[in-house]
């Protein structure tokens, strides 16, 4: 193919370049002798820019949603064991209100939390509020009391 290397046939920035590259646009006068290549397959279509933005903008909601539904629950979660802890809080200052009141009971309990002590399963989670079971269910009463005046 010949190519005019006039100003006026090629405007546009890449024919330009393309013949600047190869030294062929300097003489304005001579026509020139260019080649091109044809690809004759095409492999697979490829996914264009704007489709792999709209699957990164998918995968995106789809993770932030994910996110704040892992949030809603962590706040939930945490919620729950704050008012279980403040329960427990409130269960053991009126068993220890209660014990104080009985002397021979803060021996015995004593005696129960020195035994926990020495035993396999002071560092197991959990078993230590086993040892106040008893006295949750004694008091009960007090502690039902105590939480409504809480409220």
């Amino acid at each position: 193919a010949v190519v005019s290397t006039q100003s006026g046939h090629y405007g546009r920035a890449l024919v330009t370049h393309y013949l600047d590259t190869r030294n062929l646009g300097k003489d304005t006068l001579a026509p020139k002798l260019v080649s091109r290549t044809q690809i004759e397959k095409v492999g697979a279509q490829q996914p264009t820019y704007r489709q792999i933005i709209s699957q990164a903008k998918k995968v995106f909601d789809n993770l932030e949603k994910q996110h704040k539904r892992a949030m809603q629950l962590s706040e939930q979660e945490g919620r729950r064991i704050t008012k279980r802890y403040q329960e427990e809080i409130l269960e053991l200052s009126v068993i220890q209100r209660e014990l104080l009141k009985r002397k021979n009971e803060v021996r015995v309990l004593s005696e129960k939390l020195i035994d926990y002590q020495n035993s396999d399963l002071y560092n197991q989670p959990g078993t230590y509020a086993n040892i106040f079971e008893p006295y949750v269910q004694l008091y009960s009463e007090q502690i039902a009391r105590e939480k409504e005046k809480n409220m």
